[in-house]
């Protein structure tokens, strides 16, 4: 049987095509960088590498917003995507680049027409088959040093490639053929994979490859059996671009979902630099710290690699960078289980902290814990945004970090130092046997949240006393609590069996919403969700864990065999989210009181103040036809989903996410007058933005690009004014 794949050096070399002539060659020019990027270009997924997503750009604007034209629309459906389309391209020397397809082939588009320039990718085999993050990823990296220009990319099977942005061949200088296989370099062995299904990995870690047996090959009719391909066992991914610091890459990695893991044992997470120019590791960082290294005890079972739940504390989401200070900040992820961590005892670092490492040696320079040993699933979301503030009087260089518990963490960004006070404050204590959860949370006492938090009884409805009656006794039912309520077991013989959570594990902020900042005026826009759910964990019978989201992993490949006796019980085969919310409402109405909170709202960081909040794209109306609501008025709730914002000079642009916006209302972008929040343009647009636009000028005219779609629909969006 002959095998699709000999060694990784092949792999390497197997995609180095352009689909199309280039076009014009652009001169790269040598402009003068504000904050790494050029004014009036997008040229980190953020805008700049203080991610910022702001613009200088003001041709678009409160008199000409609505009547924007679609320029363009490039299909990325043709290239095979099959999942929504959360990508935001980079605007660079006259080039639009982009990735596309759950293979996360890299493109090049002419920026006026949308033609396609180039494109390039690599065929990863198994590894790509079970990739933990199998879909476009959210972008890629851009880099000059005023002659050459690089175009780099993470592949969801674990390869980081660079590639000529002008042509899209691979940098013959770089790695293997312009690529690094970014599985060595980590200290574990590489061995030859195979498959016992022909699908990819689930939102679980069933199903995942394995090592080949001697002599196994390929079946190319069932798909099964080994390929060829190597690599590391366990789950190992990257979900979102590299952020490249002077001459370094700095690169994470992610893993599979949390919700419903099976196996106690996986691969710990890091981040490392790699030299743009050869390819070469330059630094590792362990994001699970070992023996001697700073942190190491604050897992209480020790850090060894291979240790029962010494794993996943990976750093999924895009990440910002003072390049003068030579800093990088890194949003770090949680540990498995996302509920549940009687298993790994201790506050648990690097887990959901901020780390700022030094860019060319990794060195740690300070790092700030949010929530010590979370059971929240409050992994860091979200590059941080930074900005010069003015705090009584004195000029401070800060990092907002913004999160799905609703806060915002404000540090100095050089020290490390909090910019207003965040207090350790006891919080709730587990009822879960084996759970020990962290007596203390870090609340900030500036900015306020912009999500509920937890449920008091001051937070339920009371529109007339039986309505008032009836919403306490639901709530009554469930734990409740301020912030950080610890989940409670669902098959408990005693007490509660359900616990209040709010924020849940989609945020407050979260990766489709996010934060934007107007460096002129230390303003800080969040786009965030706010709701009330519930959070609970049991026994999943074929899973190493003692507690997980509810769910039966039983039957799957990878699994535990089923203990005796199993029976199969209903509802345990949720997706991480979708049946939580339902416990909350009566005869449709939640039991919540509206309230300023979700949507978006801004800050003045210069006061830690809030200045205004407008919901997202709009309110809803509210009805019932339960006779308690007869006769009574409800309020109004704000749009659902996560806004999708950006700055320019005079105007907050957002979109209201693939989930966002009014009941009937068209897709719709929107322009806000940032200083104000008051709405002065809504255009209708093809379908609802699944991911954060960005703008640039090209010849003159100023753009708007946003991605849409899912499945075949996928696309990007070009707007510009009419000639």
């Amino acid at each position: 049987m002959k095998k699709l794949f000999i060694t990784v050096l092949i792999l390497a070399a197997i995609t180095a095509n352009a689909d199309a002539q280039p076009g014009p060659r652009v001169q790269t020019r040598r402009a003068a960088l504000v904050r790494g990027n050029v004014p009036g270009e997008w040229r980190y997924w953020g805008a700049d590498a203080w991610s910022t997503r702001y613009s200088p750009l003001d041709q678009i604007n409160a008199s000409n917003f609505d009547s924007l034209k679609v320029a363009w629309q490039w299909n990325a459906g043709q290239f095979g995507e099959d999942e929504y389309y959360r990508t935001t391209p980079l605007y660079a020397n006259g080039r639009l680049f982009t990735v596309a397809t759950t293979r996360r082939m890299a493109m090049a588009i002419d920026p006026e027409t949308g033609k396609t320039l180039w494109t390039w990718k690599l065929d990863e085999g198994i590894r790509w088959q079970k990739a933990p993050r199998q879909f476009a990823g959210r972008g890629l990296a851009y880099w000059t040093n005023g002659g050459a220009e690089r175009v780099v990319v993470i592949t969801p099977g674990y390869h980081l490639a660079s590639l000529d942005a002008r042509t899209g061949a691979p940098d013959k200088n770089f790695g293997t053929n312009g690529v690094v296989d970014l599985m060595e370099g980590l200290g574990l062995p590489l061995v030859p994979l195979a498959v016992d299904d022909s699908g990819p990995l689930i939102i679980t870690d069933g199903a995942p490859y394995r090592q080949a047996r001697p002599g196994e090959t390929w079946d190319p009719v069932k798909r099964i059996g080994a390929d060829g391909t190597k690599g590391i066992l366990g789950q190992i991914a990257n979900s979102s671009p590299a952020i490249i610091v002077g001459d370094v890459i700095i690169v994470g990695n992610s893993h599979v979902h949390g919700y419903y893991p099976i196996r106690l044992k996986n691969n710990p997470s890091w981040i490392r630099g790699f030299d743009i120019h050869t390819g070469r590791q330059l630094w590792k960082f362990n994001l699970i710290p070992q023996a001697g290294e700073f942190g190491a005890d604050t897992w209480e079972r020790g850090t060894k690699f291979g240790t029962d739940a010494v794993t996943k504390v990976d750093a999924w989401a895009p990440y910002s960078a003072d390049p003068d200070l030579g800093l990088v900040y890194i949003p770090v992820g949680m540990p498995l289980a996302d509920e549940y961590g009687g298993h790994r005892p201790g506050a648990n670092l690097f887990s959901s902290s901020v780390v700022a490492l030094d860019a060319k040696t990794g060195q740690r320079k300070w790092h700030f814990q949010m929530v010590h040993h979370d059971i929240w699933d409050y992994d860091t979301p979200m590059a941080p945004n930074l900005l010069d503030i003015r705090v009584d009087g004195r000029t401070r260089k800060a990092v907002a970090v913004t999160t799905k518990q609703g806060f915002v963490y404000t540090f100095d960004r050089a020290t490390g130092e909090p910019i207003w006070p965040i207090v350790e404050t006891p919080v709730m204590q587990s009822e879960v046997p084996g759970e020990k959860a962290w007596p203390t949370q870090p609340i900030p006492t500036k900015p306020a949240p912009y999500s509920q938090q937890g449920l008091l009884e001051a937070d339920v409805i009371d529109y007339t006393p039986a309505i008032k009656d009836t919403a306490l006794k639901l709530a009554k039912r469930c734990r409740m609590g301020p912030y950080y309520i610890p989940a409670a077991e669902a098959t408990a013989q005693t007490g509660y069996k359900c616990s209040w959570y709010s924020p849940g594990a989609s945020g407050g902020v979260n990766i489709d919403g996010g934060a934007a900042v107007d460096p002129e005026t230390g303003m800080l826009y969040v786009a965030a969700l706010s709701g009330l759910s519930t959070i609970q964990v049991q026994k999943d019978p074929c899973s190493e864990f003692a507690y997980t989201s509810p769910h039966d992993s039983c039957g799957l490949i990878g699994a535990l065999d089923p203990p005796p006796g199993y029976v199969r019980q209903a509802g345990t085969q949720g997706d991480g989210f979708s049946t939580r919310e339902a416990m909350s409402r009566i005869g449709g109405v939640s039991i919540l009181k509206p309230k300023e909170l979700g949507g978006i709202t801004a800050y003045n960081m210069n006061a830690g103040d809030k200045r205004w909040w407008i919901p997202n794209a709009g309110f809803n109306p509210v009805t019932s036809s339960d006779p308690m609501f007869e006769g009574v008025k409800l309020p109004p709730q704000p749009g659902n989903g996560q806004a999708q914002v950006i700055m320019t000079k005079t105007l907050m642009i957002y979109g209201t996410g693939r989930q966002g916006g009014v009941r009937g209302q068209p897709p719709l972008l929107f322009a806000v007058d940032k200083a104000t929040g008051k709405q002065v343009g809504a255009l209708r647009i093809p379908s609802k933005t699944t991911a954060v636009p960005m703008t640039f000028m090209h010849k003159g005219k100023q753009y708007i690009v946003f991605a849409t779609g899912q499945g075949g629909s996928t696309s990007l969006v070009a707007l510009t004014l009419p000639r």
